[in-house]
């Protein structure tokens, strides 16, 4: 066998190939790992299982104490989040895409129409308290107001004497009772007025904080939905469920809640002025906020009217407004409110009554939006214990629409 000679290619290098070449082609070639796949990392032992929960325990419960004070707050700016939602959304496809400036102009109308309102309401609380000071001031500098007090006097006491009961001695001092009486009114206008000033500054400055909040969750509030689903242990089928279920009741009852009123606010102010009373404009804008009332509603406001009339010997007018008041304005909540909630899950009407009594109970004013959306959690919850754990034969309960929950065949286990 020929020796190679001294310009000889060693063996396995190719014409036209440089050593490097031949040398990383000789050399095997180096095999990826697959990418390891994400693995839940268990706790090595009970107690750092003990101790992760007594750890998540306290956190959760000092953040519970740091937003406290604005969770009313944060629950306003969530409802102003469902309720709203279509008009961003509007606004977000008007400005191409331009998210701060759509939630922007989004809160800047929320605070118009919600400021709006109220400030024509002050302005008409003032001009009326303005003209009963005139009206006070004028009376008590009349000789005729102080005539006709005398007179009514004698006449009291022309009716004790024929009682035979006893009369007061001594003449009584009007200047000094009426003087007295003004005085205190005087002081009950004042307290009253400065804490009608300090409530709307407190109105005003959370008005401020929850829009700034809302501001927020228009921007980041799918994302922070998203995050609570994803903790969640439930199926994704309940998830949905549960948040339809919240929105739609949130939607319902401020929508229903704030179209009822405008509506019976307006139709009471158009009675008051139909049938000769003064300051409709001022008793209509008073029944919006008197309407959502349970069981009474805007009748606390024109049921003593129609009984003054009924008692100043106004009998037509009287029966009239009692009709206009008790047929037209009341039936209002009859007819529109169906309307609203069409589409959505029916609950029981006295189930929504005794929601709504329980949670201006417990909560306050909020409480006729938590109350209705306490009881949809319920229902949701039955919901979805009736499809996990119940046999397919039990009887169903309403659905949302737009939802549909894992079903069992029959012969079948039930959904896990």
């Amino acid at each position: 066998m020929p020796e190679p000679g001294p310009h000889a290619r060693p063996e396995g290098e190719c014409q036209g190939q440089s050593p490097e070449t031949a040398e990383q082609q000789a050399k095997p070639e180096e095999v990826t790992p697959p990418p390891a796949e994400d693995k839940k990392i268990g706790f090595p032992s009970t107690y750092a299982r003990l101790f992760f929960g007594v750890i998540t325990l306290l956190v959760l419960y000092y953040s519970y104490l740091v937003i406290k004070p604005y969770l009313l707050d944060i629950f306003l700016a969530f409802v102003i989040f469902f309720v709203a939602k279509p008009l961003y959304l509007g606004l977000l496809r008007l400005f191409r895409g331009m998210r701060v400036l759509a939630s922007f102009v989004t809160c800047l109308i929320l605070a118009i129409v919600i400021l709006a309102p109220l400030a024509g309401l002050l302005s008409i609380i003032a001009k009326q308290t303005l003209d009963f000071s005139n009206q006070v001031s004028q009376g008590l500098q009349s000789s005729q107001f102080w005539h006709w007090i005398a007179t009514k006097i004698d006449h009291f006491k022309l009716s004790l004497e024929h009682l035979h009961l006893p009369v007061p001695s001594g003449e009584i001092n009007l200047q000094q009772i009426v003087q007295t009486v003004v005085n205190k009114a005087s002081a009950f206008i004042y307290s009253n007025t400065i804490s009608l000033i300090t409530g709307f500054t407190f109105f005003f400055l959370n008005l401020v904080l929850v829009l700034f909040i809302a501001f927020f969750m228009f921007l980041q509030g799918d994302d922070f939905i998203e995050e609570i689903r994803n903790l969640s242990p439930l199926d994704p089928v309940h998830n949905a469920e549960i948040l339809h279920e919240t929105e739609s009741t949130i939607k319902v009852t401020v929508w229903g809640t704030v179209i009822v009123a405008f509506v019976q606010g307006f139709l009471g102010g158009v009675g008051f002025l139909i049938f000769g009373l003064p300051q409709p404009a001022f008793w209509g804008t008073v029944m919006i906020p008197a309407s959502v009332i349970p069981l009474v509603g805007s009748a606390i406001i024109w049921g003593p009217a129609a009984i003054y009339l009924l008692f100043t010997g106004s009998i037509g007018t009287g029966v009239g407004l009692i009709l206009w008041g008790g047929v037209l304005v009341s039936i209002v909540d009859n007819i529109l409110r169906p309307l609203i909630v069409k589409g959505h899950s029916t609950t029981p009407s006295i189930l929504i009554l005794f929601s709504i009594l329980g949670g201006l109970e417990y909560f306050g004013i909020i409480g006729f939006i938590l109350g209705p959306l306490i009881l949809s959690f319920l229902l949701s919850l039955l919901r979805i214990y009736r499809k996990t754990f119940l046999p397919a034969t039990s009887p169903p309960l309403s659905s949302p629409p737009g939802t549909s929950g894992p079903t069992c065949q029959s012969g079948s286990e039930p959904a896990a």
